[in-house]
């Protein structure tokens, strides 16, 4: 199983300076690679405060849109960065889906029963700084970076008890893909073994280990 010892820092300093300092996690496990063999660069950082997560997705890759332009929109057809959570290390998880310019969809799925979309309360309390801005874009063609920081307050854990992130241990794993790009493609950080492109898959997320 994969596993990330995520550090906790004191968020008092520039975060450039931070994630500047910390080891790139690479989104390179291509699942399907007869039928979606393109893997961009995509990579991310994390560390904690003991009351947020930070993570830090960097991306390059080809052929670029950006047509979603809510919240709870169809993510993953755009550029797009995930982070799929079980506070519990189970079957029951969160899916962070957050697109080039920071639109973001983010639902509690609990193993037994349906999924709950988290509301606009919540949506709003996880800060994303996108790179490229905010606002929708036609296609560009040819080879772009971007990058987006998402800043993940315990509380957007809205069906959970997690107060704070100290000494915990949870299952993840952490997404690429772009469904309606140019070039489909759906790489993850810790492999994914099913038949066909599916991040749902709790029982095969790898370790985060919280300092």
């Amino acid at each position: 199983m994969k596993t990330i010892n995520v550090p906790k820092i004191a968020s008092t300093e520039d975060l450039e300076k931070i994630f500047d300092r910390l080891p790139e996690h690479a989104i390179d496990c291509c699942n399907w690679p007869e039928q979606f063999p393109y893997t961009p660069k995509a990579t991310f950082k994390i560390f904690h405060d003991g009351n947020r997560i930070y993570i830090k997705f960097i991306v390059t890759e080809n052929d670029i849109k950006a047509a979603v332009t809510e919240d709870q929109g169809r993510t993953w057809t755009d550029p797009c960065v995930e982070f799929f959570v079980s506070p519990e290390g189970n079957l029951d998880y969160y899916n962070f889906e957050c697109t080039c310019t920071g639109k973001l969809l983010l639902a509690w799925h609990p193993a037994e029963a349906p999924k709950e979309a988290a509301d606009k309360e919540i949506l709003d309390s996880v800060e994303r700084t996108p790179s490229l801005g905010t606002e929708p874009f036609a296609l560009r063609e040819g080879e772009h970076s971007w990058s987006v920081i998402e800043i993940i307050p315990a509380t957007a854990l809205f069906r959970s008890d997690v107060v704070s992130f100290d000494g915990k241990e949870m299952s993840a794993n952490f997404y690429k893909c772009g469904d309606e790009l140019p070039t489909p493609h759906f790489l993850s950080w810790s492999p994914i073994e099913w038949k066909e492109p599916s991040f749902h898959r709790p029982e095969q997320f790898g370790k985060l280990i919280f300092d």
